[in-house]
């Protein structure tokens, strides 16, 4: 992990904010250090999802700036700047194997498939699922 820097990041869904109440995510200005376990809670609709998809890249903050390691990253995207999102709720496609579905976001990012096979065959084994490989999930 990186330190992540968030200097004064607001977010409003619609567009022009101009009040405070406009904006869905209040300003947030804080630091991560490298190699710490954090947790963000709150209640719901507080604004921890708006945050991580901003620090992810899955949107873009109405203002601030995200910086990785002091590097400004706010306007790269989430495969640039290298960094993946655990969602709440799983999405597993139960029309793919388990092998397909981890190999899924890599293809997407047009991996050759000769990396893919590496790292997916070496994440089964890591986790314990190589004889799952090709399973579909139970419906």
């Amino acid at each position: 992990m990186a330190r992540i820097n968030l200097d004064h990041i607001r977010h409003a869904y619609g567009p022009n904010p101009k009040k405070p109440s406009d904006y869905s995510l209040k300003e947030v200005h804080h630091e991560w250090n490298d190699g710490g376990a954090y947790a963000l809670l709150g209640p719901s609709g507080c604004g921890k999802t708006t945050l991580l998809n901003i620090i992810s890249g899955l949107l873009q903050p109405s203002e601030g700036k995200i910086l990785f390691d002091g590097k400004d990253v706010t306007n790269l995207s989430t495969q640039e700047r290298n960094i993946a999102q655990v969602f709440q709720f799983p999405v597993i496609y139960d029309t793919m194997t388990v092998y397909d579905n981890l190999a899924f976001p890599l293809r997407n990012r047009h991996v050759p498939e000769t990396e893919v096979d590496r790292r997916v065959t070496e994440i089964l084994e890591m986790i314990g699922l190589s004889d799952r490989a090709k399973k579909k999930r139970k419906g």
